[in-house]
């Protein structure tokens, strides 16, 4: 039977409230005292029809009341009290929502007045059992775990792990119940409590049927022995029913009914709800159809109730809280509001900071690319005036002055040629769309002379499709500012290029053997320089006098 067993997690929470409530202040009338213990009996332990309902009424008056004052320890306890008294009058949703107000208001509770960790764990145990009586094993399993993670208690785990053993049970998850089960029936023994180490063993044995091990009904008889001793009529009804069930299970019609009235007799002991249930289980092994169809009609109409009763409940539940909505929606538009302004405000700043950022980026890129620009049309005037103009002007003095105007001549105009085409060959067009390759020897090659061997090692493994467009450009460049340094300022005669690619990654060494020189940061090494950093690139120099020249680079 799915019902909530008021284990010592209750009764550990209740007596945590009796010793709190009997502090000297605030001072609480003896008459409340016993009215509350007079209406707590009516719905522990009902006699009468109409106890039940009165226990409700009263303690839902209290909440209100102690509400009003703000006594929060003493409406939480009211709320466990509704709680129950609802459960046990099948309004199993409007008990789902009365835990829930208390685990709230514990929530909110100063650590000086927060009642014993045992309340908030046996509000969470009986939030479990609400969702394991309506199909919501899942559910069950989530809050029965937020439990025991608040516990550190034997007792509280075993009673927390029975129950969501039966939430596996539920779920058809067989193992895992078994594994659970077995941990919790050796901890009650252990603890010699004979009552949980019967329910742990019973329920065991009821797992272990259903996933179809024949020691199921071993466990179910031995546990049924237990309870016989400590004589449970409640505990006694459960094993009763189980065996029952196992017994219909296997087809054998006589000791399925034998154990059913087993169950009635014990039910009758215990309230009208337990007979309730053995009647409606007895009836169902009946071989009368019209039975048969009646307890069908009856499952049927309580479930239907079950459903009504969540509307009702959700309804009673929104009414209730209908006010505290409402102002909480007000602060919430006001909140709203204020952020909407904040939002509006913030998103202009941001607009007027991209704008911003979008002209003075412009600017910058601007003025780099005419810095650029001035750079170069500086460096090819200097190279104009200092290489071409001078020499012009010395080959007109000679015309004035010399006589022999023959091959010497020749040999100067064939010189200022050769110095106006590499200023035109530094900054040409690069072909891109040949082979890069070939378009390195080339270049490479056009500084090979009778006095300079230029040798290449490596080149025709390169695979320069993976290699991007700017760094081919780049390192076309830096190569030609590193061959025209070398023709005019190291004498030297030989030259070795050698290249090696690893993935994307480029490296290329350059070596002469020229006289070399103390290094410094000429306009010839800073433009290399700055045109490897532009694409995050490294070059690295080391020469010194009379010993070389060695430039290694990394794209």
């Amino acid at each position: 039977m799915k019902k909530i067993k008021f284990s010592f997690l209750f009764f550990s929470w209740l007596l945590g409230c009796i010793l709190v409530m009997a502090r000297p202040q605030p001072i609480i009338p003896q008459q409340t005292v016993d009215s509350t213990t007079y209406y707590y009996n009516k719905i522990i332990n009902p006699k009468t029809p109409e106890d039940l309902p009165k226990g409700y009424a009263y303690f839902k008056r209290q909440k209100e009341e102690l509400l009003s004052k703000q006594d929060t320890l003493r409406a939480i306890y009211a709320l466990r009290m509704l709680a129950m008294s609802e459960f046990e009058m099948g309004r199993i949703y409007a008990s789902e929502n009365s835990a829930i107000d208390a685990l709230a208001l514990l929530d909110e509770t100063s650590n000086e007045i927060k009642i014993a960790a045992d309340a908030e764990i046996g509000m969470y145990n009986h939030l479990g059992m609400i969702y394991n009586i309506t199909d919501q094993p899942r559910k069950a399993v989530k809050t029965y775990t937020i439990a025991l993670k608040k516990t550190n208690q034997l007792g509280d785990s075993i009673t927390l792990l029975n129950n969501m053993a039966n939430s596996y049970k539920e779920l058809e998850q067989y193992e895992k119940a078994i594994s659970i089960l077995e941990w919790v029936y050796v901890k009650s023994a252990g603890q010699k409590n004979k009552i949980k180490a019967a329910r742990a063993l019973d329920n065991l044995g009821n797992t272990q049927a259903k996933a179809g091990y024949a020691q199921g009904l071993t466990n179910m008889l031995e546990a049924l022995e237990l309870r016989k001793e400590a004589m449970d009529n409640s505990e006694l009804f459960v094993s009763f029913k189980h065996l029952s069930e196992y017994y219909k299970k296997v087809n054998d019609s006589a000791s399925a009914r034998f154990y059913a009235t087993l169950g009635k007799e014990a039910a009758n002991q215990v309230s009208v709800a337990y007979k309730k249930e053995a009647l409606a289980h007895y009836l169902g092994l009946s071989d009368n159809q019209d039975i048969l169809e009646y307890v069908r009609i009856i499952d049927s109409t309580s479930s239907a109730t079950l459903q009504q009763d969540k509307k009702f409940a959700s309804i009673e539940y929104d009414f209730t809280k209908e006010k505290e909505r409402t102002q909480a929606a007000e602060i919430a538009e006001e909140k709203e509001r204020q952020q909407k302004s904040i939002f509006q405000l913030l998103g202009l700043c941001i607009g007027l900071l991209t704008i911003g950022l979008y002209f003075v980026l412009k600017f910058r890129h601007k003025k780099e690319k005419i810095e650029q620009l001035y750079q170069t049309e500086s460096r090819i005037s200097k190279k104009v005036h200092d290489e071409v103009a001078n020499d012009l002007y010395k080959i007109m003095a000679k015309i004035q002055t010399s006589q022999n105007k023959g091959e010497a001549l020749l040999d100067d105009l064939e010189s200022v040629y050769q110095k106006t085409r590499d200023i035109s060959k530094e900054s040409s067009l690069i072909q891109m769309d040949e082979d890069f390759g070939s378009v390195i020897r080339g270049l490479l090659l056009n500084y090979q002379s009778d006095h300079v061997n230029v040798i290449t090692k490596n080149l025709a493994n390169i695979n320069w499709d993976s290699i991007s467009e700017l760094k081919k450009i780049t390192l076309y460049r830096v190569l030609q500012e590193l061959m025209t340094n070398m023709r005019k300022h190291s004498k030297a005669t030989v030259v070795v290029i050698s290249a090696n690619q690893s993935g994307k990654k480029l490296d290329f060494i350059y070596t002469d053997n020229g006289i070399g020189s103390e290094l410094k940061r000429g306009n010839g090494l800073l433009n290399t320089e700055n045109r490897i950093r532009s694409v995050n690139g490294t070059i690295i120099f080391d020469s010194t006098s009379n010993k070389g020249f060695t430039a290694k680079i990394s794209l």
